[in-house]
C-alpha cells in the first residue's frame, strides 16, 4: 500500500518532517515520474507543490526546478539534498511567486488535504497564474473508492529503523473526508520510546465536481486516468485519479 501521509496543510507535522523519507519507503515515485515525463512538453521550468523533503523534485529533468511546501521542517531537509533546486516555504492556496512555469505538479494527493471545494479552487487559480499560457498542471487525488474502502475505520502500522506508527483512518464529517489519527513511537539515542501524536485531514469529491472545479478556475481538463495508467480510464473502483490541466485562454 502506498503511504498517504504527506506534508499536507498546516504546517505543523514536525514528526512526520524529520522522519518523511524514513515513513515514505514505498512510495513509487519512478510511476509519477513516467506520467510528468510522459505529459511534459517542455524542460525549461518545473514547480512542485507540496514537494516535502524533495525527493520527486530532484528527479525532474527540467532546467529551473522549484519546490514548494508550507513545512519548514521539510523543506530544511530538501535544501540539504541539492542546492541547485529553489525551494519556497508557502502555502498552496495563496503562494505568490515572481515566475511562471512551463509545468506545476501536485503529487501524491497533495490537493486532498484542501478542506473544501472553496479552498481547491481558489488553490487551482493560484495555480493558473503561475503557468505559462502553453504550459501543463498535473495532480492526483483519492478515489471515492478508496475513501469509502481503504480509509473507513480501518487501522495500519508500520515500523522502520527510528519510528514504529499506529494509523487509524477515520471516516470525517464532510463527505468524502477522512481523518488520519497518527501515533508515533520514535526511537530515541538511549533505546527508549517517546510518543508523539498528531492528526491529518483530507477530502476528495466525485471525479464530476472535479471537472466543474477545474472549470471555476480557469483552467481545462486535457485528460484523466487512473491508478497510474494513462490507457485506463477513470473507474468507480480505481484507488487514485490523475488529471492532466492546462490552461484556458
Amino acid at each position: 500500500m502506498v503511504s498517504i501521509l504527506t506534508a499536507g496543510t498546516n504546517g505543523e507535522k514536525e514528526v512526520l518532517g524529520h522522519f518523511y523519507n524514513e515513513l515514505t519507503y514505498d512510495i513509487p515515485y519512478n510511476l509519477w515520474l513516467d506520467i510528468i515525463n510522459h505529459f511534459k512538453n517542455k524542460d525549461q521550468s518545473v514547480l512542485d507543490i507540496g514537494c516535502g523533503t524533495g525527493t520527486l523534485t530532484r528527479q525532474l529533468n527540467f532546467k529551473t526546478r522549484c519546490g514548494l511546501d508550507i513545512s519548514e521542517t521539510m523543506l530544511e531537509i530538501a535544501r540539504q539534498k541539492d542546492e541547485d533546486i529553489n525551494y519556497f516555504q508557502s502555502d498552496m492556496k495563496d503562494f505568490s511567486l515572481d515566475q511562471k512555469f512551463d509545468m506545476i505538479v501536485a503529487t501524491v494527493d497533495v490537493l486532498n488535504y484542501l478542506k473544501d471545494g472553496d479552498e481547491f479552487i481558489r488553490t487551482l487559480k493560484n495555480v493558473r497564474g503561475h503557468l505559462n499560457d502553453d504550459g501543463v498542471f498535473i495532480f492526483d487525488i483519492h478515489s471515492k473508492y478508496k475513501m469509502k474502502n481503504d480509509f473507513s475505520d480501518m487501522l495500519y502500522t508500520d515500523e522502520t529503523e527510528h519510528v514504529t506508527y499506529i494509523w487509524h483512518a477515520m471516516e470525517g464529517e464532510a463527505p468524502l473526508s477522512v481523518v488520519h489519527e497518527m501515533t508515533y513511537f520514535v526511537k530515541s539515542d538511549n533505546g527508549m520510546y517517546d510518543r508523539q501524536d498528531e492528526v491529518y485531514s483530507q477530502r476528495t469529491y466525485e471525479h464530476k465536481d472535479v471537472i466543474k472545479m477545474i472549470e471555476k478556475a480557469g483552467l481545462y481538463l486535457d485528460t484523466a486516468f487512473s491508478d497510474f495508467d494513462i490507457n485506463h480510464s477513470v473507474t468507480t473502483v480505481c484507488d487514485r485519479i490523475f488529471y492532466i490541466v492546462k490552461k484556458a485562454l
